[in-house]
């Protein structure tokens, strides 16, 4: 098989200093991160369109326990990572097979590591029989991992011109409700303001009320007023509905949050790994899509976005840094009372996560 693997993680720096300036006496001393890709390169294929490249999917194909676990050490120092979902790269240049595996494995070696199987939107079935052998040999998932890319469109951000039903069908919903299975889902379409994925989660929600859905990214915004829709509709009545932070650098995301008190106990904290060390934050406008505005240039840097921002990529840093510092903006905004705050932080941290995983024990 040939393989490819696009780039490897930088040693750890803290660029601007941020997690030692300002965050890491802020963050709570136990992290679940409930966002992690891992896998080996034996598990992905050539990505063979060079447009592919273009696309910060595809930053990296590959990401093992170790690189993590060492990476951790930096990126969190001083932190303990008491628990993780972790799930394999859903890139279409993936062998289910062995990126499944190496999530079975590594579950059975470290009891921190909550393994979501990456889903075949194609086939449901060879899912549930890698499941199901898994389960034979002792080795239990807590989740589905479907994803936008698997689908195989050939064109570019082609998660704008896919629904989640195309890849989250029917029958992997069933068969998750009867497992009592936890779904991470990146929305399709421009993400949760768009009436359409309001109406498949909402549905999901009703019809499989034993599946609890994790939005990724809050649910996936392009502009500020795509997560304000969002938040306007009554999908998060369903408390079966949670909300993963990683990627979401905007503060004002949080501030709506955090002012329902009834979603402080279903926020999670994710990274994102290894994408959340991407050195940046989110951008698109009305001539681009989606990219990041980034201190480092990548394969799919755009140079006119570089330039425009060639000021603001100087204090660029991790992109999970500038999440967390946005969540924190959202926390001072609430002038909580100092007990009131550390139980948020937990909450958001910690607590949310691990309660979220006992509700479906395996």
């Amino acid at each position: 098989m040939q393989v490819h693997r696009i780039s490897a993680l930088r040693p750890y720096e803290d660029h601007v200093k941020m997690w030692r300036a300002e965050l890491q006496d802020w963050v709570p001393n136990r992290i679940f991160d409930a966002h992690i890709h891992v896998g080996p390169p034996t598990a992905m294929s050539a990505i063979r369109h060079p447009k592919r490249l273009k696309e910060p999917l595809t930053t990296f194909t590959s990401f093992t326990a170790e690189d993590l676990f060492s990476f951790y050490d930096g990126l969190y120092s001083g932190k303990s990572i008491v628990g993780l979902i972790a799930f394999p790269f859903p890139l279409r240049e993936v062998n289910y097979e062995i990126a499944n595996e190496y999530i079975a494995e590594l579950m059975r070696r470290d009891q921190r590591v909550k393994g979501f199987i990456l889903s075949n939107p194609h086939d449901t079935k060879s899912t549930i029989r890698q499941y199901e052998v898994a389960q034979g040999s002792g080795i239990q998932f807590w989740g589905v991992k479907p994803y936008y890319d698997l689908v195989g469109k050939t064109m570019p951000y082609s998660v704008l011109h896919t629904s989640i039903a195309e890849f989250v069908p029917e029958d992997l919903l069933e068969f998750m409700n009867a497992e009592n299975l936890l779904l991470m889902l990146h929305t399709g379409r421009i993400g949760m303001g768009d009436p359409e994925c309001q109406e498949w989660v909402t549905h999901a929600a009703q019809k499989y009320p034993r599946v609890k859905i994790i939005l990724a990214h809050m649910g996936r915004y392009y502009e500020q007023k795509q997560f304000e829709d969002f938040m306007q509709s009554d999908v998060l009545d369903h408390t079966s509905v949670f909300l993963e932070m990683s990627s979401a650098s905007l503060p004002e995301v949080y501030k709506l949050t955090l002012r329902r008190p009834e979603l402080r106990s279903r926020l999670l904290f994710g990274s994102d790994l290894p994408f959340g060390a991407i050195t940046g934050v989110e951008y698109s406008d009305a001539d681009t899509v989606s990219t990041f505005i980034t201190r480092d240039h990548y394969r799919w840097t755009d140079p006119a976005v570089a330039a425009k921002f060639e000021e603001q990529r100087k204090r660029l840093t991790y992109n999970t840094y500038h999440v967390i510092r946005a969540l924190k903006a959202a926390v001072d905004d609430l002038n909580l009372s100092d007990v009131e705050e550390v139980q948020v932080k937990n909450n958001v941290f910690y607590e949310n996560a691990a309660n979220l995983l006992a509700s479906c024990r395996r």
